[in-house]
């Protein structure tokens, strides 16, 4: 299934859930959430930065903070990702290594900003993580971590399998703060006024005018894996006799410009955490 699916969407990884890929139509809107948080980071850093990314999965995010920063080095647990990144994305400006996100192999001071984008939630234990990125920080540098806030989750986007712990703004904050002295917590909202978000907004309020039926089919693809789940909705609601919907391909002709991060962060579908002045 991953190959075949990979093969038709020009990724070599494939799609499984676990990591977005830049390549994939139907998880668009996906990615542009995802490189929201990079293009947001990016504006933070500063010329000549030395950057970890702490779980850089496919590597777009290394390859765009490569752009400002004098080394980013990419690390994630999968020797498939790590290889298909550094063939992708090339080593100019970068670096990549397979690494554990709970035991960082880094030594005191290597970095000037750690980041860690949607990377928090696929363990349990936080604390192991947060002291290897604390410890792996320059004492002037920064941590810049994005997980998505449970309070706003429905249903169907908190059944991911691979997340093992998510978090409320005020959990995200507390485990940082036994890491960092100062913990900044905004959110990820879409930007209202952008006439992407309006065409969104306008699709998804005639999709409402379906919601029982959709519900039912929902229902049933409820125990199938995320790609199995993109594949046979369309087809379900053919036979559950609901019009195509636009919704969708309104959702994934947003872009990343048209989010911004603001508070109050219990409100946003995403936290953004800024942590600094590591306790190590």
């Amino acid at each position: 299934m991953g190959a075949g699916h990979a093969h038709a969407h020009g990724s070599p990884l494939g799609f499984t859930g676990e990591r977005v890929l830049p390549d994939d139509p139907d998880w668009a809107w996906c990615f542009q959430a995802h490189k929201f948080g990079y293009d947001d980071l990016a504006a933070r850093v500063p010329p000549g930065a030395r950057v970890l990314d702490v779980g850089s999965g496919e590597g777009y995010g290394v390859d765009l903070l490569s752009r400002k920063a004098t080394l980013v080095m990419g690390c994630d647990y999968s020797f498939e990702a790590v290889a298909h990144a550094r063939t992708r994305y090339g080593t100019e400006r970068k670096a990549w290594l397979v690494a554990d996100a709970q035991r960082l192999p880094f030594g005191p001071g290597s970095f000037d900003i750690v980041s860690s984008l949607q990377v928090i939630e696929h363990f349990r234990e936080t604390d192991e993580h947060l002291r290897g990125v604390a410890l792996a920080l320059r004492p002037d540098g920064f941590h810049y971590c994005a997980t998505p806030n449970i309070d706003q989750m429905g249903a169907q986007e908190a059944d991911n399998e691979f997340h093992l712990r998510d978090f409320t703004a005020a959990e995200l904050r507390a485990d940082l703060e036994r890491h960092f002295a100062e913990v900044e917590v905004v959110g990820m909202f879409y930007d209202g006024s952008s006439p992407r978000v309006q065409a969104m907004r306008a699709a998804e309020a005639e999709e409402e005018r379906y919601r029982p039926k959709l519900a039912r089919t929902e229902h049933l693809l409820a125990r199938l894996p995320g790609p199995a789940r993109v594949r046979l909705r369309p087809l379900l609601r053919r036979m559950f006799g609901i019009p195509i919907m636009d919704a969708d391909a309104a959702r994934n002709a947003i872009t990343a410009a048209d989010y911004v991060a603001r508070e109050p962060a219990e409100e946003s579908f995403c936290l953004i955490a800024i942590a600094r002045a590591p306790r190590s």
